[in-house]
Order: C-alpha cells, then structure tokens, then sequence
C-alpha cells in the first residue's frame, strides 16, 4: 500500500465518530515520517469537494487543516457540487462526483451507469474542449433533476 493510501486512511478513520477533523500538517507528517508536502498530496487529491470534503486551512500553529464530511443530502451541498462542476467537466471528475452521491444513496447504481454511459467520450464523440464542456452542462442538468427527484420537488 503506497504512503498517501495509508495517509488517507488514517484520517477516513480519525472522522469514523463525527465526520469532521482537525489536523496539523506538519505533525501528521512526522508521525508518518514524511514531508509536509506528501500530506498536501493527499488533502489536495484525496479530500475535495468532489469526494464530499470541505477543507479550511487555519494558519499559524504549525498549519492546521479543518476537514468536513458534507452529506450530498442537503441543498447547500447540491449547490456546492454543481458549483464544483464548472464550465468543463473530465469523465475521471464526473465518476468521482457520480461515486460519491451513489456511496451518500443520493443515486442508485443504475443512475450511475445510464449517466455514465450517456456522458462517456465514445457517446460524445466531439473535440475534447467540446466534450468536457458539452459534459459539464449536461451533467449539471441531470445532477439537478436527479437530486430534485430525490427530495420529492
């Protein structure tokens, strides 16, 4: 198992109880014996607002990081995501979005897939800043009327 997987989920456990942690960069780093700059990997790749995790960096002390686990089941968090999305969108982010809400039971599997297979590169067939941007928009549609449908609107 490489250093940033077990660096992930050493924090994944640590927020087990109440979805939410408080850590210090730099002394992660030493319990690991790593540098600073591998913990920053993995706070930057691993915990996005695209897997579910809003971060706050508190400076001073040694450089403390806040880390959140939002529920996709609220409307704040739907407007963060479809924020997240942006003006283009890869099939790589576009899964990670879909895994999450599917890991929340915000979508079934089945949603996953037909969204899956009506966004991937081979059904688009365009020019790749087309696609991503054709991706983007579409996605954001469906993610609306998706969430929408599950909250009863």
């Amino acid at each position: 198992m490489r250093i940033a997987d077990i660096i992930e989920q050493f924090i994944l456990s640590a927020m087990q109880e109440d979805n939410t942690i408080e850590i210090s960069r730099n002394s992660l780093a030493d319990y690991f014996g790593c540098a600073p700059s591998q913990i920053n990997y993995v706070l930057e790749t691993r915990f996005t607002l695209d897997r579910g995790y809003k971060k706050e960096s508190k400076r001073g002390g040694g450089g403390f990081i806040k880390i959140d686990r939002i529920s996709a089941d609220t409307s704040d968090s739907t407007r963060l995501i479809i924020e997240s999305v942006g003006s283009e969108l890869t099939f790589r982010r576009m899964s990670q979005i879909l895994d999450r809400l599917k890991q929340d039971k915000i979508v079934s599997k089945r949603e996953v897939n037909l969204v899956k297979a009506a966004l991937s590169d081979d059904a688009l067939s365009l020019p790749i800043l087309s696609t991503e941007k054709l991706r983007a928009n579409a996605f954001k549609s469906v993610l609306i009327e998706l969430i929408s449908e599950k909250e009863g609107k």
